[in-house]
Order: C-alpha cells, then sequence, then structure tokens
C-alpha cells in the first residue's frame, strides 16, 4: 500500500512557540506571562457520539445547552470539523497520533493502539506538562496510558479485542450495535452505568483540578476530561427529560431509500437491524428527545468545570477545547448509530477557547479535524513536532493569518458494519466517498446540505469529482487495504481464542487507589 504523501509531507514541519499573554486580571500578571513566555493550561473536554447538530452553537434551537453557547461565545466555534473515522477507537487513536488511522493499523474498536506511537500527550509531557486524563479512553492493548502521568478512572469498555469484527461473513446483523439495543432503555432512568460512570469521571475530574489549582502549579495542567453521554443507550434522568418536556422535538425528514445513493448502506442497515422494524414517530421522537437530554447532562457538566476555573482563577490562563469523537446520525436517511460518512454521523462538535491566541466569537467555515489537535496543542505547548502527522495547527485559522481555502479533510472507515474500505475527502463544500469496488458518491454541501443528490457521474461536476478522486486515490489502496485488515482480523482472532483456553487478555486499566 502506498505511504501518505501530501499530508504527510505537511506534518513534518517543526512548531515554533509564540508570546503568551496567560491572564487578563492585572497587568503586571499580564506582563510576567509575556516575559515568561510560559504555555497555557490545556483541558479537553470530550463527549462521545455527540452529533453537533443538536446542539444550540451550531443552529439546534430547540437545544438546552447554555454552557456549550458560553464557551462559543468566548471562543471560536469550528463550524465543519469532521472525526476521521466514525468509530469510537479508530477514531480517538487516530486523534490521539495525529495520523489516519490506515497507516497506523487502527481499524476497528478491536484494533491495539501500538504502545511506539508517539501521541500529542508525549509530546506535552517533553514540553513540561502534567498531563492527566478521566473517562472513556478506549485504548486497546496493554499501553493504558500512552503519555499520561495520571489516568484517574478506568474505561466503560474493555481494552482487550472483544468488538472484533470478521469481513469474511459478509454484511451481518450485530445485536449489541443494533437499532434494538440504542432503544432499549428510553428514559426516564433513575441511573444508568453510563450516569455513574460519567458522574465518578467528573467528580475525580474536579477533584484533580481542584489540586492543581489550589497548589503551586510548577507546571502547566493537561486534563483530558472525557464523557460517555450522549453515546446510545438513549436514556437519562427525569431532570434532564423535563428540560424538553414541552419542545417541539426535531424529526429527521424524509429522504427516500437511502440505497438510492449507493447499495453499500445495505450493509449498515443490516448490521443496525434496520431492516426488523420500522420506528413509528413516537418512538424516533422519544430517543431525539433522550438524546437532547443527555447532551444537556453534558453541557450542566461542561458549565460546572467552567465555573470551577473561574473560581480557581485558572480561567484566563487556560485553553478549553470540547469536541466528540464522532457523530451520530438520530434518523437521518433511516439511520441510527455512527459508522457512516455521512454528515450527522461524520462531523462533531469544535469549541476553542480561552488566552488572547483564541478569538471570542469566532466562527471558522474551513473544513477541519481532529487530526489537527495533535499539531495545535504541540504548538501551544511550544514543542516541535519531529515525528509523522496528517493534520495541521488550527491556530492560524484562530488567529485569521490563514483563510482556511486550502483545508482539506480526509477520513475512512474500516470497522464493522461494511465490508470493504472506505475514504472521505472533503475540500471546499464538496464531499467525496469511496467504497472499494463500488461506485463513488459526490455531493455538493453548500447546495444540498442534507445529502439528497449523488452527483457522481454528473457532467457538471465532473472536473469536480476527477480532482477529488485523485486526492482520494493518492495514498489509497483499497484492494491492499482490505487483505490487510482482512489479515489483521485472523491475527487477532487468534489472540481472542485465548478466551477459550484461560480466559482473555487482561489489559483494563485500573487507576491506584487513593489514599
Amino acid at each position: 500500500m502506498k505511504q501518505p504523501t501530501e499530508l504527510t509531507r505537511r506534518g513534518f514541519v517543526g512548531l515554533a512557540a509564540g508570546p503568551w499573554l496567560i491572564t487578563r486580571s492585572s497587568a503586571d500578571s499580564t506582563q510576567q506571562a509575556k516575559t515568561n513566555g510560559a504555555p497555557p493550561n490545556i483541558l479537553l473536554i470530550m463527549a462521545d457520539q455527540m452529533t453537533p447538530f443538536m446542539t444550540a452553537p451550531y443552529g439546534q434551537r430547540v437545544a438546552r445547552t447554555p454552557n456549550l453557547d458560553r464557551l462559543a461565545r468566548n471562543g471560536t466555534v469550528l463550524e465543519n470539523a469532521y472525526c476521521n473515522s466514525p468509530l469510537c477507537v479508530p477514531s480517538r487513536t487516530s486523534m490521539f497520533t495525529g495520523r489516519l488511522p490506515a497507516g497506523i493499523e487502527s481499524y476497528d474498536n478491536a484494533s491495539e493502539f501500538a504502545a511506539h506511537r508517539p501521541t500529542f500527550v508525549h509530546y506535552l509531557r517533553r514540553a513540561g506538562y502534567r498531563t492527566v486524563v478521566a473517562g472513556k479512553c478506549h485504548f486497546i492493548g496493554p499501553d493504558q496510558l500512552h503519555g499520561f502521568d495520571e489516568r484517574l478512572t478506568p474505561c466503560i469498555f474493555p481494552a482487550d479485542m472483544t468488538m472484533l469484527p470478521d469481513w469474511r461473513r459478509g454484511p451481518v446483523y450485530n445485536k449489541g450495535t443494533s437499532i434494538q439495543s440504542m432503544l432499549r432503555m428510553l428514559g426516564p432512568s433513575k441511573t444508568t452505568r453510563q450516569i455513574e460512570f460519567d458522574e465518578n469521571v467528573f467528580q475525580r475530574s474536579m477533584a484533580r483540578l481542584r489540586e492543581y489549582g489550589l497548589g503551586k502549579r510548577e507546571q502547566p495542567l493537561f486534563l483530558n476530561i472525557s464523557f460517555t453521554h450522549p453515546h446510545d443507550p438513549f436514556t437519562t434522568t427525569q431532570e434532564f427529560l423535563d428540560r424538553y418536556k414541552d419542545a417541539a422535538i426535531p424529526m429527521p425528514a424524509d429522504y427516500g431509500d437511502i440505497r438510492r445513493l449507493s447499495p453499500t448502506y445495505e450493509w449498515f442497515i443490516i448490521h443496525h437491524g434496520l431492516d426488523k422494524e420500522t420506528l413509528p414517530p413516537e418512538k424516533i421522537r422519544e430517543a431525539r428527545r433522550n438524546y437532547l437530554g443527555m447532551i444537556s447532562w453534558v453541557d450542566d457538566k461542561v458549565g460546572r468545570i467552567l465555573d470551577e476555573l473561574a473560581r480557581l482563577g485558572m480561567d484566563r490562563d487556560t485553553v478549553v477545547i470540547f469536541t466528540s469523537d464522532h457523530g451520530e446520525m438520530l434518523g437521518e436517511h433511516g439511520q441510527w448509530s455512527k459508522r457512516l460518512m455521512l454528515e450527522w454521523s461524520s462531523r462533531v462538535p469544535l469549541i476553542v477557547s480561552g488566552t488572547d491566541r483564541v478569538p471570542a466569537g469566532k466562527r471558522v467555515p474551513a473544513p477541519v479535524s481532529l487530526l489537527d489537535l495533535f499539531p495545535t496543542l504541540a504548538e501551544l505547548a511550544g514543542s516541535p513536532v519531529e515525528t509523522q502527522v496528517d493534520g495541521r495547527s488550527l491556530l492560524p485559522l484562530l488567529a485569521g493569518a490563514e483563510d482556511g481555502s486550502q483545508r482539506e479533510v480526509v477520513a475512512e472507515y474500516l470497522g464493522e458494519g461494511p465490508i470493504e474500505p472506505i475514504r472521505m475527502v472533503r475540500q471546499g463544500s464538496h464531499k467525496y466517498i469511496t467504497v472499494n469496488g463500488y461506485a463513488p458518491q459526490l455531493f455538493d454541501l453548500a447546495k444540498d446540505p442534507n445529502e439528497t443528490a449523488n452527483l457522481a457521474g454528473n457532467r457538471q461536476y465532473a472536473p469536480i469529482e476527477k480532482r477529488l478522486r485523485a486526492r482520494a486515490e493518492q495514498d489509497w489502496d483499497g484492494p491492499a487495504l482490505k487483505r490487510a485488515v482482512l489479515a489483521s482480523q485472523r491475527e487477532r482472532a487468534i489472540i481472542m481464542s485465548l478466551r477459550e483456553h484461560g480466559g482473555r487478555p487482561r489489559w483494563d486499566y485500573e487507576p491506584p487507589k487513593p489514599a
């Protein structure tokens, strides 16, 4: 398989540190920050499976997200941000390494995150940061830190290869990731495993934040708080359901059978059990209501974290980044869950706030992706990047030094559901999806934001299609990649067969007990 070229070459550019204005509380402290060139604290808050289209900063009027609104007012909203694989493990592994999934063999939710891959956490530690994580990491394999000094909680998902797919079986129904499983617990719920997990994540994070804020602060802090909300099953407490008691819950439009865009969507229909039942409107409405309630749960926690930063006097020297690992179809085009390259599944919220390097109230339309966080965080820390990354720093966009017209996004899907490699390229307002062995899809998002018309083969768009196809195939060999994925699945199946011979690998992380 050919190696990455254009994006790879860009990734080797060293990143220089800039002067830092880390506080606005007084003229003296501002001058001291300029003199010291001190890097900011960095707080990365992650949701799980949160589509931006159900939040207020991205135009959803029904959403009750006042704290995400506050973050957006005080910072910059990246309006067209994407994950680089619409599935938990490859998306997160790609984000942490700054590499596209295929290049690091992060194919699916059972792909090992190799310990030798440098992450932005390693770079932050080398730059002098104290690096801490709480919540969902979804690191697969023996290395459960990948550069973090501290991990405050276990993960909600297993660290072994339990979620291993098998493309040799063809498209198959998966009960655990089906619509039947997703909607089995529509609220209200007094509590759930997910609520209890995220409450623990929140409490441990707040305690660590206070410990740092009230201490000597000898090192800058990088804290990653990673919630599992609003990942399915869609259920929340009565308190958050009541916030949408009288709301006009937005319903998905009917765009016809999705298979008219590409026959490959049949794979998702089978995998998610959508051929087994037709959801009535009232169930769709209730699922969306619960999903909105779960988003408001996250929003409340974001507000309390922001308040605590202010109380500790850390709000002016901390960059806050809010995002998610991927989106959620939520009934659009008749589809649920993630795994698709369509907008509701592949788009993510991305809001950056804090310090004078991040303008307030700004919106950036350029396409960006989670790959861009690696060089962005390295530049914030003043740490030159010496290893391959496929993203580009967001700081020139935030500062207005770049118009974003040359930006592009590349995403890949190699996990369960489909049985062929899938790749997506977005440049400007055009999005191209190629599936190995099948006809492509081309969308003009400026004219057709809901992706209702496949323009591939349309003469009017022939030059655009040619350009995007060339970019998609530039460092992508579909048949070779399929062989690599199948070989990897066979190898990992041998590892997981140990469940029948004394037990599965035990890599799950247990944090040290607090004194």
